[in-house]
């Protein structure tokens, strides 16, 4: 019948009446012993469990069960959302703004607010953090002290990079596999030298970009050649400078692996304004995936950061802190995939 109470909310029903009589105070029972005694399947009684998990009603314990929240929640609270000054463009920037507008998205779904700030001056940052419950920051190195004060006050959640810290959670995403499989793809594509721009080497983001790279070349048996190797920054400016220098090289590469979107663009419009064709001469990956990167003649090949998980990981694990649950995972890393367009084509 239509009107058939699902089995799931039938178990969520007796297990709220159970909490509401005192019948169940901490640890409930095993999904085993539930399924037995409902005689449901163990995913039933997995799904009323992940709902009253999400309602707030439960909380899980890796390795040990669902336990009955007994501490109150709080409903309605504001994050805060860290970015420094120093990072080029800031919120502005193509990707930060993805990550922002994500974070404050999947906030707003629960009535929740974000207050975004950049400002590193004690008496100023003590004012913002005063009218925050707690904060997602981007982590880098030369902002760690600064991230170090914020958690004496508040819960924090780091993403980008992991803090040195790791008592501090952390939202990342796999940076090493990914320029790992971008090599892959090429070198299946029949590219032989493959060139690459790097950002700033001065945090894991940027080094295990790099270093994906380099394990890549040297396990699809590539000659791995340092003078294919660009220092960028991840400005388009760099991205125009890394063309430059590739084009003023004896050999041009076969294709360019770029550490972030737009040094792929600027590296396509120097690339163009001399005369190559890309791909019919030269191939072009990015990463990221920020919005014009699909807008552009040819769209790029990119990599996908899965900016919607890394908001929705991050402020999940922020509201368990503010409301003094256990987490699931302290710290979490995120995979990519390569959304192949039209900068790229097989070589003879």
């Amino acid at each position: 019948m239509d009107n058939e109470i699902p089995k799931y909310k039938i178990v969520e029903d007796s297990i709220k009446l159970r909490i509401k009589n005192k019948e169940l105070i901490d640890r409930i029972p095993a999904e085993r012993t539930l399924a037995e005694e409902f005689g449901f399947s163990y995913m039933t009684i997995r799904k009323a469990i992940n709902n009253l998990v999400n309602q707030g009603v439960l909380y899980k314990v890796p390795q040990k069960g669902a336990f009955v929240n007994n501490a109150p929640s709080k409903q309605f609270f504001t994050i805060g959302y860290f970015l420094d000054k120093t990072i080029k463009s800031g919120i502005s920037s193509p990707y930060y703004s993805l990550i922002y507008n994500a974070i404050e998205k999947t906030a707003a779904a629960s009535n929740h607010s974000v207050i975004y700030f950049s400002d590193t001056n004690p008496a100023r940052l003590k004012k913002v953090l005063g009218k925050v419950d707690g904060v997602i920051a981007t982590c880098f190195p030369h902002n760690e002290e600064i991230i170090r004060l914020m958690k004496e006050t508040l819960p924090v959640v780091v993403i980008d990079n992991p803090s040195l810290d790791k008592t501090i959670p952390s939202v990342v995403i796999d940076n090493f596999t990914a320029d790992y499989n971008t090599v892959k793809y090429l070198k299946n594509l029949g590219h032989k030298r493959i060139g690459f721009m790097s950002g700033l080497n001065d945090s894991d983001v940027g080094m295990n970009r790099l270093n994906g790279y380099k394990q890549a070349i040297q396990d699809c048996g590539l000659e791995l050649e340092e003078s294919l190797i660009f220092k960028g920054n991840y400005s388009f400016e760099s991205g125009t400078e890394g063309a430059e220098y590739f084009m003023n090289s004896d050999n041009l590469p076969d294709g360019i692996i770029c550490a972030n979107d737009s040094m792929a663009l600027g590296a396509i419009q120097t690339l163009q304004a001399a005369g190559l064709k890309i791909p019919d001469d030269i191939s072009i990956i990015g990463f990221d995936n920020i919005e014009v990167a699909s807008q552009v003649s040819p769209p790029l090949t990119t990599i996908s950061a899965p900016i919607h998980d890394i908001a929705e990981q991050a402020f999940t694990m922020l509201k368990n802190l503010i409301n003094h649950k256990p987490l699931t995972y302290q710290h979490v890393s995120l995979s990519t995939h390569l959304i192949t367009r039209g900068s790229c084509k097989q070589r003879l």
